[in-house]
């Protein structure tokens, strides 16, 4: 058996190790579990290119550089994208021999070459890359930018050639490849298939086409966020969007009105129906697609997010002979999916269902369904009229709009029929309002309404890459909630990984408040109570607020604090109703910080909305005493040590820092973490991207040692993407600052922070 050397002792007979050894020994040490290459990489002893080219070596393989490699896009795109990115690997060219080269930082996983020769239907000959490398590479030649780019590269920006399809389009990604391969596409036909295709599998809800000054703004909605994945040339915008018109069956030559169209498309064995929309803007015309996927009919009610007991609350609604039921939330809150998955559970042969939409979303066999068309005199209104004499079960209104519809639907309940809508409010209590406010009467209210459901989606953390984590006082500020241990399966967003496109959330799920009408709650609401009064009835009946509901999926490890606070309000609700939902969650107060001095940590807006007149000195002497410095307050001058490997940038924060503070300055990670030890400094004004480390690991190793998880940081970065500010926030920041600064908010950022820690100015 050969014995093959060290990479070690490769990287010392090419003289590239020296006396730095023991740094990176100290980095392994710092950071446990971190590999001597990799710690000798980070510590600029050796790069990444040293250590590929030492593995090669080792293994007697070639080392390719991708960077200035012959990439053969027919070869690429004989592999799918996720596939290479589970194997970091990237096939580049084919050899004379016929086989397929393939650039890897892991030349050691036979498993995965293995399965690469079954997927290629090639022999695979492997050669060696960074990591880096084989990353770039893989976004390089496998994003919309770059295929886009190659299918509109030779195009005449005169030419405006469309293809019209029909209306259901088969959408082939082997086909786009094979023309990719062969370096011929059907320009615009295949650019929108490729958007597409790209859109469904990233599970995105809608689509959006956006003309700016000098191009075309590419962006997906993915778990109700907008992301922008690609930008497109202008004159690309006339085509693309008349090619899209064609698909939708709209007039391709009006241009200055809006107009709406449908289409469905198929890939593979998904279908999915496409609403497409057009508004003419100052640059063009604005295009959104939404895409519906009618498998999310099929879901069972748990995977949408009901708890057993919300259900069967639900389920005793559904099947009653009348009465009222309505979905509440805001625009993009789930609603109309709640709906249909309560329609497919009633929709048997002996039940006689009608719809009235605006538009029409999914269709539902069995059922009538009729589209709203307001010239031609079809409403809300006079539908249901119409409708009652075809002597339906059960009649679903899209939403409640205004009096008319809520009068007719309210008689429609009263007169024996299972009526179910949609409406906007905040919450379940509020729908009695908002229906008050449209002139229903009391005594039609407390007889045909059954219940009220309020729902929201929030975001689900990635299971391949969130972190298990305590929560920070932040998080629970963020939500204007006092902090509260959650338990051992609260979670954090992690760095992201393919699974979830390196977002930290992948799916979302609906968080519920479900208001059943007992016999005692339609008596107050005949009888004109007040609506504290209807919440102390319903929470003494145990109802389960939005916020409870909410919390409990953060303590189970399915969502986390941060993207609650982005979804649900405190403000919504009356302070008795936070107290109450609150105290079952063992917390004490929903009273959060107010802004006293120069706290930053504000109340939410509208959460001293109820607060009777007296108790309002009581709750500021409360917030004083929050917002007050701990026992033993500190006093002097507080050492901060500046970390930032631009020198000019450690000029200008020591010019702003040194009268009032003493001032430390390392140029990098490394030997940051080494003055931490020596100065035991009060903050650190931490740079982002450095050499050796960068500034979201120095933060996350000082969190985790108890001697110094408590000293306040304060990011500096000329990435100020929000992608990025939450990254460092996530590593443990505890503010964020981008640059360039003035160096005036600096030095009142920084008074802020200590102040925190119980320094006295």
């Amino acid at each position: 058996m050969i014995s093959r050397k060290r990479i070690g002792e490769i990287l010392v007979e090419r003289g590239l190790l020296d006396s730095r050894l023991h740094e990176a020994l100290e980095l392994q040490r710092l950071m446990p579990g971190t590999r001597l290459g990799v710690a000798l990489v980070r510590i600029g002893a050796v790069t990444e290119e040293d250590v590929a080219e030492a593995l090669a070596a080792q293994l007697s393989l070639d080392f390719v550089d991708l960077r200035r490699a012959r990439v053969d896009p027919r070869v690429v795109w004989m592999l799918d994208r996720r596939t290479a990115e589970q194997r970091g690997a990237l096939p580049f060219e084919r050899t004379r021999s016929g086989a397929i080269r393939v650039a890897t930082s892991d030349p050691r996983d036979t498993e995965g070459l293995r399965e690469l020769e079954f997927l290629l239907k090639n022999a695979v000959e492997p050669v060696v890359a960074t990591p880096a490398q084989v990353r770039l590479a893989i976004e390089r030649h496998y994003g919309l930018e770059s295929v886009a780019g190659r299918m509109l590269k030779d195009v005449d920006p005169t030419v405006r050639r469309m293809t019209i399809s029909p209306t259901c389009l088969e959408l082939d990604t082997k086909a786009i490849q094979e023309h990719l391969r062969a370096g011929k596409s059907h320009l615009y036909v295949e650019l929108v298939n490729l958007l597409l295709i790209n859109a469904i599998e990233r599970r995105a809800s809608d689509i959006h086409l956006e003309p700016q000054h000098d191009s075309v703004r590419v962006r997906l909605r993915i778990d109700g966020m907008l992301r922008e994945v690609l930008r497109l040339p202008s004159w690309t915008q006339s085509p693309l969007v008349g090619r899209i018109k064609v698909l939708g069956q709209m007039n391709v030559a009006e241009r200055r009105r809006p107009q709406d169209g449908k289409a469905s498309v198929r890939l593979g064995s998904r279908n999915m129906d496409l609403r497409i929309a057009t508004m003419p803007s100052q640059y063009g015309e604005n295009l959104v697609i939404r895409l519906l996927d009618p498998a999310i009919l099929h879901l069972d009610f748990g995977e949408l997010g009901w708890s057993p007991d919300l259900l069967r609350s639900w389920y005793r609604l559904l099947t009653a002979p009348r009465g009222t039921l309505l979905v509440v939330g805001p625009t993009g809150s789930g609603k109309s999916t709640t709906l249909y998955a309560s329609i497919q559970r009633l929709n048997t042969e002996g039940t006689s269902i009608v719809t009235i939409e605006d538009p029409i979303e999914y269709s539902l066999p069995g059922a009538t369904q009729v589209q709203v068309n307001e010239k031609a005199g079809v409403t809300f209104a006079t539908s249901i009229r119409s409708l009652l004499r075809q002597d339906p079960n059960v009649v679903v209104i899209g939403e409640i709009r205004d009096s008319e519809t809520a009068h007719a639907a309210v008689d429609a309940a009263t007169t024996g029929h299972l009526v179910l809508s949609t409406l906007h409010t905040d919450n379940a209590v509020a729908a009695l309002t908002r229906l008050l406010d449209l002139e229903v009467p009391r005594y039609l209210l407390g007889t045909a309404l059954s219940g009220v459901v309020s729902q929201r989606l929030v975001r689900k953390v990635c299971p391949d890459c969130a972190i298990p984590a305590p929560l920070a006082h932040e998080d629970w500020a963020r939500l204007g909630l006092p902090s509260a241990d959650l338990g051992p399966r609260a979670r954090r967003v992690g760095p992201g990984c393919p699974r979830c496109q390196y977002l930290g959330y992948s799916g979302r799920i609906g968080v519920y408040e479900l208001l059943s009408f007992s016999a005692g709650i339609s008596k107050k609401i005949q009888d004109g109570c007040s609506e504290s009064e209807l919440w102390e009835a319903a929470l003494e009946e145990g109802l389960t607020t939005l916020l409870q509901d909410a919390i409990s999926k953060v303590m189970a490890g399915t969502t986390t604090l941060e993207e609650v606070a982005r979804v649900v309000s405190i403000s919504d609700y009356p302070r008795e109703v936070l107290q109450s939902a609150l105290a079952n969650l063992g917390l004490k107060s929903p009273v959060a910080p107010a802004q006293v001095a120069d706290t930053v940590v504000e109340l939410p807006a509208g959460a001293l909305e109820d607060i009777p007149a007296e108790d309002v000195e009581e709750i500021s002497a409360a917030l004083l005493r929050a917002a007050a410095p701990p026992t033993g307050v500190r006093e002097g001058r507080p050492t901060v040590l500046v970390v930032d490997d631009a020198q000019e940038i450690l000029l200008l924060v020591g010019m702003a820092l040194e009268d009032d503070y003493d001032v430390h300055t390392a140029s990098d990670g490394i030997e940051a973490l080494a003055l931490v030890d020596q100065v035991h400094p009060d903050l650190l004004v931490l740079d982002v991207m450095m050499p050796r480390m960068s500034g979201y690991e120095v933060c996350g190793v000082l969190k985790e040692k108890p001697e110094t998880r408590d000293i306040p940081v304060l990011m500096l970065s000329a990435r100020g993407e929000k992608a990025h500010v939450k990254k460092g926030f996530y590593a443990g920041a505890d503010d964020y600052l981008p640059k360039p600064f003035d160096p005036e908010e600096l030095l009142l950022r920084t008074r802020a922070l200590l102040r925190r820690s119980g320094w006295n100015f």
